[in-house]
């Protein structure tokens, strides 16, 4: 059993930063993005091509893919979703322009990348190490451990920067956020920028353990959605949990009865905390004193 908790913890954090990104649109403008898994797929395309094509370093490729896909998301918001939103476009729309944009990144990454899968060769050994009956894959670890440090990144940002704490007024309260002189429109901007981060360092850390692929994305992204709204859609530390929690699951799941049904037991899985606990297993309850 110890075996599949190791197993679960590197897709359990590919799961988490996704998760994250769409809890902290969601919390911040209350937009469901569905263009996040193609950050997931632009990311990994980037990486592949820095790294592997342009023999770049593992580093300099993962920061740089994270800088791009970054401006991406701040130009998604600026351009398609802000003018959405001055114009009081309903909910709906908004949504549905997230899934064009979404279209338009594959298409643009099958025009670019073409449509065969391309193997994104691990900056690691790929010599497990073994302790015990245990054994875990230096991948693995990288994943886990640049997981975990951006987690706490984000954690610090949102908590000591002003842009940060700007960020926390404006998904606590947005309306409040405008009376008190914060600029929602460029927290809207931030939002997307990090969440846009964290989907391109999902993709990178996850290439080498899938093939890249320009719909690679929409699985992902629909995973990463799950472990959201497990966790609670728009809460930070669920999402965090979700992701983990998800892929230990699918990794007990995959071991104990088959991997070819752990994505019907995840949505299974879903279906049953959207009928128990719809807010989420790790959310929260807050009072609030009027």
């Amino acid at each position: 059993m110890l075996q599949y908790f190791l197993n679960g913890l590197p897709i359990g954090a590919i799961y988490a930063l996704v998760a994250l990104s769409y809890s902290l649109i969601y919390a911040a403008s209350g937009v469901l993005n569905w263009s996040q898994g193609d950050m997931v797929m632009l990311g990994a395309y980037l990486g592949f091509t820095l790294f592997q094509l342009l023999n770049l370093g593992f580093t300099p490729a993962l920061f740089i893919s994270m800088a791009f896909v970054a401006c991406v998301g701040v130009l998604v918001q600026y351009f398609i979703l802000r003018p959405l939103r001055e114009r009081k476009a309903p909910p709906i729309n908004v949504v549905i322009a997230t899934l064009g944009v979404a279209i338009i990144t594959r298409n643009i990454a099958l025009v670019i990348w073409g449509p065969d899968a391309q193997i994104f060769s691990s900056p690691v050994s790929a010599k497990p190490i073994t302790l015990g009956a245990l054994s875990i894959t230096p991948q693995d670890i990288l994943i886990v451990t640049v997981g975990i440090g951006l987690m706490l990144v984000l954690q610090y940002f949102l908590k000591k920067t002003k842009e940060g704490k700007a960020l926390r007024a404006v998904a606590q309260d947005r309306y409040g956020a405008i009376l008190m002189g914060i600029d929602t429109q460029r927290s809207d901007g931030v939002a997307f920028a990090a969440s846009a981060v964290l989907g391109a360092a999902a993709g990178i850390l996850v290439a080498p353990i899938f093939f890249v692929t320009f719909n690679m994305g929409a699985g992902i992204g629909l995973k990463g959605f799950v472990a959201a709204v497990i966790g609670g859609l728009g809460y930070i530390p669920g999402a965090i949990a979700g992701g983990f929690f998800l892929g230990i699951v699918e990794a007990i799941a995959g071991g104990k009865i088959s991997s070819g049904y752990r994505d019907a037991i995840t949505f299974a899985l879903l279906i049953l905390v959207l009928w128990l606990k719809p807010s989420g297993l790790f959310l929260r309850k807050t009072r609030q004193k009027v």
